[in-house]
């Protein structure tokens, strides 16, 4: 991302990338069959990736074996844009998970199809819209 570190840490792009690929194939499961163990495993994956836990993060983990047993190369990039994605991305499931417990099946399913777009793209083309749009904010001081 061509933005200033904020906070000097780097991430593996190629993990990442991964695991947006993972949450693209959940994601399409909820869409097409809404469940909350789906979307509740999101929920806590997500959650434990926001707080800083991703030692205890499935789809890390997984994302982690799979970039390992491909002999991906490390592609560093500075973390700050990706974890603005990903608390973004955190939004988005945290919704679908609320509208799903109150039983409002197809606003959880659009915005779980939301972040599918989103995560598509990622996984896909390589395209961060959280990337972005803390570019953009950025770029006019909000953050």
């Amino acid at each position: 991302m061509p933005s200033c570190p904020i906070n000097f840490k780097k991430v593996d792009q190629n993990v990442i990338r991964i695991i947006s690929g993972f949450v693209s194939i959940l994601g399409i499961l909820f869409i097409f069959s809404p469940n909350l163990s789906i979307v509740a495993v999101l929920f806590y994956d997500f959650l434990v990736r926001v707080v800083g836990y991703e030692k205890i993060s499935p789809l890390f983990h997984l994302s982690k074996l799979l970039a390992n047993l491909l002999k991906l190369k490390s592609d560093e990039i500075d973390a700050g844009p990706k974890e603005f994605a990903l608390k973004l991305g955190f939004l988005f499931v945290a919704g679908s998970f609320l509208m799903f417990l109150f039983e409002e099946m197809l606003i959880a399913v659009v915005i779980m199809a939301m972040l599918n777009c989103c995560t598509i793209l990622e996984a896909v083309f390589n395209y961060c819209i959280g990337c972005e749009i803390y570019a953009l904010l950025k770029k006019a001081k909000l953050i």
